[in-house]
């Protein structure tokens, strides 16, 4: 990459410079732009699926094993992701830790 002075540079040599920034930056990016969406109309193509299957699908979770166990009600669990439930909140209020909650 060529080094440039900027400080060297009139106020317009500085203008012409910035505009052939932004029009080299528009240029690459709308070539990138094209050979993304050519390798996605290839993919799509080759995929079996339409364009608007593929942006409707949805990725599969996997449920996650609770953690912690209400000792009160063996029923209430927790992953230990997320907000914590108001179980949780309120035995820690009362003295237990986390650990204690563990299944």
């Amino acid at each position: 990459m060529a080094n440039i002075n900027l400080d060297s540079l009139s106020v317009a040599e500085l203008d012409k410079l910035k505009y052939n920034i932004e029009h080299a930056i528009s240029n690459r990016k709308q070539s990138e732009l094209l050979e993304v969406r050519r390798k996605l109309d290839e993919l799509v193509d080759n995929s079996g699926f339409s364009l608007q299957e593929i942006l409707e699908a949805k990725s599969v979770r996997k449920p996650v094993q609770p953690k912690y166990r209400n000792p009160e009600n063996a029923e209430n669990t927790w992953t230990g992701r997320g907000r914590r439930p108001v179980w949780v909140e309120q035995a820690l209020s009362a003295g237990k830790t986390l650990e204690d909650l563990l299944i």
